[in-house]
């Protein structure tokens, strides 16, 4: 656990940026922690975020007590995940293949709902989404049936919204406890822009 405690110990230092860049180097080492990597990536881009704010003299203190919180659940997952005896392994490449989609033509089985712990609907979108028990986002096309995975669920800092809709470009939707997906429109206010319906 001394990975974990040196980070808990710069973070006491309030040195963020050298805690971020340890948790996300740490996490790049371990196989089966890419929920947990996706999760450290978003608290750096909020840090950059937050500095940027800070020098215009905007940066407000609870901003980065959540970055603080959220870097610290993460150790503590770590921890976490240690003591059970290491996490599971997404594989040797850290990947983890989509499941295959739901057939929508029969009804579903037992098997198949185990797959998917989640789907969601965006307005004027055909695919479908669907969340695995691995937080991994797979997109299904309607036509082929033929599924990729395009984003991840990770947790949000936020106690106003249940989850984060996170794309590897740090581009995010959030998702609140009823369930809508909300996103941001070009004058910067937010838009309703689909919904989950838990399986």
């Amino acid at each position: 656990m001394s990975d974990t405690k040196r980070i808990r110990e710069l973070i006491g230092e309030n040195e963020m940026e050298i805690a971020i860049r340890l948790t996300i180097e740490l996490l790049e080492k371990k196989t089966g922690s890419a929920d947990l990597l996706d999760s450290a990536i978003l608290q750096k881009s909020r840090w950059v975020e937050y500095k940027r704010k800070n020098i215009s003299g905007l940066g407000e203190d609870k901003e980065i007590n959540g970055i603080r919180a959220a870097v610290l659940n993460i150790c503590r997952e770590l921890d976490h995940r240690a003591e059970k005896g290491g996490s599971q392994p997404d594989s040797q490449q850290g990947y983890t293949p989509p499941p295959k989609p739901p057939q929508f033509d029969s009804p579903q089985t037992d098997s198949t709902q185990k797959q998917y712990t989640a789907r969601c609907f965006f307005n004027n979108d055909p695919n479908s989404y669907f969340v695995t028990p691995t937080n991994q986002i797979v997109m299904v096309n309607p036509l082929t049936n033929f599924s990729t995975i395009v984003a991840n669920r990770v947790a949000s800092v936020n106690p106003n919204f249940a989850w984060v809709y996170l794309f590897p470009n740090s581009f995010f939707y959030n998702v609140d406890h009823a369930g809508a997906i909300w996103g941001v429109n070009a004058f910067g206010m937010p838009v309703e822009m689909g919904y989950v319906q838990y399986l």
